[in-house]
């Protein structure tokens, strides 16, 4: 009794690594894979790093059905933001609004009044169009992105480098906002016209604006929301 060994596979089922059936396989799956790590760590000089297939599950990076829809929605708020009123202005009782097409149509006269202006007023508008122009782009990017037709870790990066360009509204919204921080007066006063003030500030991000406006920021907020997910 006392001469008899310890039974090693009882001993593994006692501590409870016997997780798997039948005997623990080799850490290796080839002898091919064991030299192209041999070779890895000798290109890092001598520096181990964590295999991948073993932080797999941890690091993997997907796109969800639930994230697919949301980017997809989130594109299309910003597609059909652009045909909403974007401004809104309330001349002698009378309320006027008009859509990103609107805008651009009328923008000679904009922009020709804004050059009375100063160049507060300036920066606005160029950075508003170019806002109002960048948005519905960011949209039909974020779509394209998400509907391409790779698999794996090609989707991915093709869904990311589509959804970089969201940044660009991003940055242009909070330009505005800086922007209109300093604010500058208009140059023929309030022209009659009812909320647009004496001077055009960040109040007038609310008192000049249409839902089209407002929408743009759901949309890229979704967008940039899946963009750092990825």
């Amino acid at each position: 009794m006392g001469d008899k060994k310890p039974d090693s596979d009882a001993i593994y089922k006692f501590l409870g690594f016997d997780v798997y059936p039948g005997k623990v396989e080799d850490f290796w799956k080839s002898d091919d894979e064991k030299k192209r790590f041999v070779r890895q760590v000798k290109a890092r000089n001598g520096q181990i790093s964590v295999l991948d297939r073993d932080t797999a599950l941890l690091n993997i990076k997907s796109m969800t059905a639930v994230d697919k829809a949301i980017s997809i929605v989130g594109g299309a708020i910003l597609i059909l933001a652009f045909f909403l009123p974007v401004y809104s202005i309330d001349p002698s009782g009378r309320g006027i609004s008009g859509s990103g097409i609107s805008y651009f149509l009328n923008l000679p006269f904009i922009a020709s009044y804004a050059a009375w202006g100063g160049i507060v007023m300036v920066l606005t508008i160029i950075i508003f169009s170019l806002l109002l122009i960048s948005c519905p782009v960011a949209g039909v990017l974020n779509i394209l992105g998400v509907l391409n037709k790779n698999k794996g870790d090609k989707y991915l990066e093709t869904v990311k480098k589509y959804t970089r360009f969201t940044y660009v509204p991003i940055l242009l919204y909070a330009l505005l906002f800086i922007i209109l921080i300093f604010g500058a007066p208009h140059p023929f006063g309030s022209l009659g016209i009812s909320g647009i003030g004496e001077t055009l500030n960040l109040l007038a991000i609310f008192t000049l604006t249409g839902i089209g406006f407002w929408l743009n920021i759901v949309g890229l907020i979704l967008g940039f929301a899946q963009a750092r997910g990825i």
